[in-house]
């Protein structure tokens, strides 16, 4: 059911038919290259004219990567606990985050304290944030390298291998940062995109200062 919406998607065609990038998988390369396949882009990069592309909001799949989902624990199971109305084991349907009611989202299979549980979640959540603002981080260098090699005269030809790199980072940027669980939901797969959105942008970056310098300017 959640899977119908908390998912990346894009409108498809002329029609624009919402579809769903999954033809070859529910990684983020997978549907990367699903995405080159079709010759897909959902916009134009202002500063440096580049083709990227846009994610959703990808929950499902970021989720269908982690620990839960191998245990067979579905979006309701955290965000809509079961609880007692009367004599009626009902699902929850104030559905909010399970930090907020940990004891029936999170005790039913964890039997260690709510403090113990808490701070879990929230050291991976600070160090996938800090992972996170340095993926930002280069990819903003990129973005300005690509920005100064075009104001020095660098054409769109010399720049295709910057722009290549500028599409994958971009797109596994975004991928992790639209995902609404900061890092929890597969902490490890999420620090993994970044780990490549941080490699693809630092090779844009140099891609771009080595057009300088091959026209005899500085970086």
């Amino acid at each position: 059911m959640c899977g119908q919406c908390h998912v990346e998607y894009y409108f498809k065609g002329p029609g624009k038919v919402v579809t769903y990038p999954w033809a070859n998988g529910l990684k983020v390369e997978e549907i990367e290259a699903y995405y080159e396949r079709e010759g897909f882009t959902d916009w134009v990069h202002a500063e440096t004219g580049n083709k990227v592309l846009k994610a959703q909001h990808p929950e499902f799949e970021v989720w269908s990567q982690g620990v839960h989902a191998r245990a067979g624990v579905a979006c309701a199971d955290c965000h809509m606990p079961y609880e007692r109305v009367g004599a009626l084991k009902v699902s929850d349907h104030w559905v909010r985050s399970p930090l907020l009611n940990l004891n029936r989202a999170c005790q039913t299979c964890h039997a260690v304290s709510e403090k113990e549980l808490e701070a879990r979640v929230i050291t991976i959540q600070d160090r996938h944030h800090a992972l996170l603002e340095r993926a930002a981080r280069a990819t903003t260098d990129m973005l300005d390298a690509i920005v100064a090699a075009k104001k020095g005269g660098v054409g769109e030809g010399d720049l295709q291998k910057a722009a290549a790199q500028h599409r994958k980072a971009q797109w596994r940027l975004d991928f992790v940062a639209a995902e609404n669980s900061m890092g929890f939901h597969a902490p490890q797969e999420l620090a993994r995109i970044l780990g490549e959105s941080i490699d693809h942008a630092r090779q844009g970056q140099l891609e771009a200062e080595r057009t300088m310098r091959g026209r005899g300017q500085r970086p």
